[in-house]
């Protein structure tokens, strides 16, 4: 008598699927990271999307519109990938980071588990995932979409590739023997300006929430001005948590100085606030809501996020022309960092006034950069002094290439 059950032939049948896999040719987890993450990162958005339309029936008939709920997805998919998104006449480019940065996580989670330890399958996952947003925003949209496929595919190669590369060293390693050949001033400069943007990043959170709580009244009556039934306010919810790294951004140009624009006519500064009516969406009330006094120092904080990281970050003995030489380089780094993070941090937020929001990319660049240039030659300048403290302390006197080495 057979003891065979539906359930034994399905667990013979995954066994099975998963020896395939294994068995497969390396380079071919990389394709399968890709095509897996293009699904995975659309799913993410097009549940909530149809939770809410499930939830709110059509002209109270109790059909729900499924074709508008996966359109929304779709172009939140987009957008989260540069594509400007049209809703409700109105175009809206200003970008939200948090779905970035969950699309490079779900990459980053599918490589360790599928893509192999080589440079071709990890040049496969990247082409495979840009090629598919690529694709997509070809063929979806209106014809004007079309001439952003170039800024979707750029994105997606940017995103892939970290992602990638993250979950492969995660799953197998990483050597990193090649970097004993890149000169050690060189490696010092990106160090310090690793540690200057993680400072800064974390300064701007920091402040960021701090404004939420003192807006939290403004939060609470947005919120309840709405009236969403749970499934909305969820999906409201999980919307804000989408731009919370974007409003991070902002952050950062407004302790630089310059602030920034939610709307022309628009501005949030240290020095000055300029704000007109904004849209009920209940996260901008954590938006700068004073300005003058004190606050005026804002920027002398990013400065001495500088000054950590030069302190902080460890470093060889490096004359003061090769010293000089890294601390170029950290400054490099940021201006990169900040380029990059205020152009996606800016964009369109609506029709009218709302076509201009976010940080002035030049004007608020150039204050990191000179903030950033400040600190770390202020943390060289203490460096040299303590140095010579020392040496007068100790009757002693160090060698000319060589430097006092700080350790975190």
């Amino acid at each position: 008598m057979s003891t065979r059950s539906l359930a034994m032939d399905l667990r013979a049948l995954a066994r099975r699927a998963v020896a395939a896999v294994r068995a497969a040719p390396a380079w071919l987890g990389g394709i399968l990271t890709g095509l897996q993450g293009l699904a995975l990162s659309y799913l993410a958005l097009l549940a909530p999307s149809l939770a809410v339309a499930a939830s709110t029936p059509q002209d109270g008939v109790g059909g729900a519109d499924w074709s508008g709920a996966t359109s929304v997805a779709t172009g939140l998919w987009l957008l989260g990938h540069g594509v400007p998104a049209h809703v409700g006449g109105a175009v809206v480019g200003l970008v939200p980071l948090g779905v970035t940065f969950l699309f490079g996580a779900i990459l980053a989670a599918l490589a360790r588990r599928f893509a192999a330890r080589t440079w071709g399958s990890w040049a496969l996952a990247v082409v495979t995932y840009a090629g598919g947003v690529g694709a997509v925003a070809s063929v979806v949209g209106d014809p004007d979409q079309r001439a952003h496929v170039v800024a979707a595919t750029a994105v997606a190669v940017g995103v892939a590739a970290v992602g990638v590369a993250v979950g492969i060293s995660r799953a197998h390693g990483v050597q990193l023997g090649w970097l004993t050949r890149v000169p050690a001033w060189a490696r010092a400069g990106v160090r310090r300006g690793a540690g200057a943007t993680f400072a800064m990043a974390t300064l701007a959170a920091t402040a960021g929430a701090a404004w939420a709580v003192v807006g939290r009244h403004a939060i609470g009556d947005a919120a309840t001005a709405l009236d969403l039934d749970l499934v909305s306010a969820v999906v409201l919810a999980i919307a804000q948590l989408a731009y919370v790294p974007t409003l991070i951004v902002w952050m950062v140009a407004w302790l630089a100085g310059p602030g920034f624009a939610v709307g022309l006519g628009t501005v949030y500064s240290p020095g000055a606030i300029s704000a007109d009516a904004l849209p009920t969406f209940p996260v901008l009330g954590a938006l700068p809501s004073a300005s003058g006094g004190l606050l005026v120092w804002a920027p002398v904080l990013l400065a001495l996020a500088a000054v950590v990281a030069r302190l902080a970050v460890r470093r060889p003995a490096l004359t003061w022309r090769q010293d000089a030489a890294a601390d170029a380089v950290a400054a490099g780094i940021v201006c990169a960092a900040v380029l990059v993070a205020f152009g996606a941090a800016s964009g369109a937020a609506g029709p009218g006034r709302l076509a201009a929001v976010g940080p002035d990319l030049l004007v608020a660049t150039a204050a990191v950069v000179a903030l950033t240039l400040a600190g770390l030659g202020a943390g060289a300048l203490m460096l040299r002094v303590s140095a010579a403290l020392r040496e007068r302390r100790t009757g002693t006197r160090q060698p000319a290439r060589e430097e006092a080495t700080t350790a975190v």
